[in-house]
């Protein structure tokens, strides 16, 4: 049996060292003491001198999980689809946005804001492969990330359009309407709700 020591019981229960760690003011989550931003949403945490408990209060809207939430279903391409098939697509589904999958293993996006950025002008774009203007390796929601997460993610990387796994496989696409009917839903149930107090 192991003696702890002077002073300590071999039955005294073993406490978790929680020095160094710094909890995500948005998220919740647990990053180590130093990091720019959280490993979870990419919130920026160079602001906070000290580690904190603060915690999103669990009856906040934004803890609910992405799988909860209505989104939009993905449309995916290959990575040597032509880019005037992705355009069809794009001009067919109001998402706005193509999942480039290859494997089944999420290789880029190509979104309206690759277009213009890359394609525009280019009349011979449009016969090359997708491939070559996606934006490659694109930032991903988890299905049980939570709303905070997703709002944090879009804001901090300026992204409209993120697409989302479950298990490491693709279900769904996460857009900034999907999240503007979210909110308006929440506003207008909320209002609602209030008005028949």
């Amino acid at each position: 049996m192991y003696d702890g020591g002077p002073g300590v019981s071999a039955e005294a229960p073993v406490q978790t060292q929680r020095a160094n760690i710094v909890i995500c003011p948005s998220c919740g989550a647990e990053n180590i003491e130093g990091v720019d931003t959280c490993e979870n949403c990419m919130q920026d945490l160079r602001t906070l001198d000290v580690p904190d408990t603060f915690q999103v209060a669990s009856e906040s809207d934004l803890t609910r999980r992405l799988d909860e939430i209505r989104l939009s279903k993905p449309q995916v391409v290959a990575p040597s689809t032509s880019v005037r098939e992705v355009l069809a697509l794009l001009r067919a589904d109001p998402a706005g946005a193509v999942v480039v999958v290859e494997e089944e293993r999420i290789v880029g996006i190509f979104t309206d804001r690759d277009v213009l950025k890359r394609v525009a002008g280019q009349p011979g774009a449009l016969d090359e492969p997708v491939f070559k203007y996606m934006t490659p390796d694109p930032v991903t929601l988890r299905d049980d990330d939570t709303m905070a997460v997703a709002l944090n993610k879009m804001g901090d990387g300026g992204f409209r359009h993120i697409p989302m796994l479950r298990e490491g496989r693709l279900t769904a696409i996460v857009t900034v309407r999907d999240i503007m009917h979210w909110l308006l839903g929440q506003y207008f149930d909320q209002s609602r709700a209030s008005d028949s107090r």
